[in-house]
């Protein structure tokens, strides 16, 4: 995913890979918003009663989750993982964006002096519906 610091002090527009944290291009200490973004086309070779499901393992803290401009929902650390079947809304060409926010008084337990980010896998699973 392709993440994007929002902050007067911080901001990159470059890829990293995913799961990871931001501490090696925004700094350990960073707390702020960063939004991450994906485009990738519709799954190919999709059979009738398939679902696509998208699957975010882990995010640090706080974030929200849409595609194509629809919030699909949010998450926060500790959450088991956001699992939610797009298949009625995947289009030809598709845009992933998932905005994570840590603010400066977050606790976070044992990883409070970690940097936040997208710290566990984003992925898509195509399934046969129930």
């Amino acid at each position: 995913m392709e993440p994007e610091g929002e902050n007067k002090d911080h901001s990159s527009d470059c890829r990293h890979p995913i799961p990871s944290d931001w501490g090696d291009w925004l700094g350990h200490s960073f707390r702020g918003r960063v939004e991450y973004r994906r485009r990738f086309g519709l799954p190919t070779q999709l059979e009738p009663g398939q679902a696509v499901w998208l699957v975010l393992e882990a995010v640090d803290f706080e974030a929200s989750i849409a595609l194509n401009e629809i919030e699909l929902g949010t998450m926060r650390l500790g959450d088991p993982p956001f699992r939610v079947d797009i298949g009625n809304r995947l289009q030809h060409s598709n845009h992933l964006k998932v905005v994570i926010d840590l603010p400066p008084e977050a606790d976070r337990g044992e990883r409070n002096s970690a940097p936040g980010g997208l710290i566990g896998s984003v992925r898509l699973e195509i399934a046969t519906s129930p």
